[in-house]
């Protein structure tokens, strides 16, 4: 199987290097920040449905994923060389893995795994979706911001999880993390191989800017106390 450490990318993303690293450093730590603010506030009070509910927006994002770098391999795969389309069908598969694992641990705390947007998911599922009709390079352009900022919830979530005994938790994130080194590599390979004009190093930086400022919100404690209040809501108006 082709090793993304063996396949050379090219210098397109030169030119703008220095502000893609910075987007990718703000939003990692952005991430890292509200990571850490959920769990402080899980481990004040340990329901694991809250666990669940902030577990069900990080398995709609791997699904959505998998929908969404089997479209960039349909509609603009022959663009690109032939191994590129091998690792990118590579992350596919191992996206619609980590929705089965981090479903199963959904589950196991009492959740439901999402099939259709949760709430909280629309803003970043919508910003990656436009990404892809607007330019071949945008929509790898805002996963890979995403997978950075998920990259930022890493540690919190393996202190957080593991405080409460959520060893399951912290083994399946401890497995997508090594699969996220992966993923943001390609990224990173793949925009600097197709980048060529001024236009698509602007795109770039479009896609990436708006991604910064959506990708972390979901891993806030707010977010996630709304989301659950909201369950209730429908859960009374069901009642009757």
């Amino acid at each position: 199987m082709l090793d993304v450490n063996k396949v050379r990318g090219g210098d397109g993303l030169a030119p703008i290097s220095a502000q893609v690293d910075e987007i990718l450093e703000s939003v990692f730590e952005t991430t890292r920040k509200a990571t850490e603010a959920f769990f402080d506030a899980y481990n004040e009070n340990p329901n694991p449905k809250v666990l669940a509910t902030w577990l069900e927006t990080r398995a709609w994002r791997e699904i959505d994923y998998v929908f969404l770098l089997n479209e960039q391999i349909r509609r603009y795969g022959m663009r690109f060389k032939r191994n590129h389309i091998t690792l990118l069908a590579k992350q596919s598969f191992q996206e619609a893995e980590h929705y089965e694992d981090v479903g199963r641990a959904v589950e196991s705390l009492g959740g439901t795994v999402p099939t259709s947007v949760p709430e909280p998911a629309v803003p970043w599922s919508n910003w990656l979706w436009q990404c892809m009709d607007r330019h071949h390079l945008t929509a790898i352009a805002a996963w890979y911001v995403s997978e950075t900022s998920a990259s930022g919830s890493f540690e919190p979530t393996f202190v957080g999880a593991a405080r409460q005994g959520h060893t399951e938790v912290v083994k399946i994130y401890k497995q997508i993390e090594i699969d996220e080194k992966f993923h943001t590599g390609l990224g990173r390979q793949i925009l600097s191989t197709y980048a060529e004009t001024d236009e698509d190093r602007e795109e770039i930086l479009r896609a990436m800017i708006g991604m910064r400022d959506i990708a972390w919100k979901t891993f806030t404690p707010e977010v996630v106390a709304a989301t659950m209040n909201a369950k209730k809501r429908v859960a009374m108006a069901a009642a009757g």
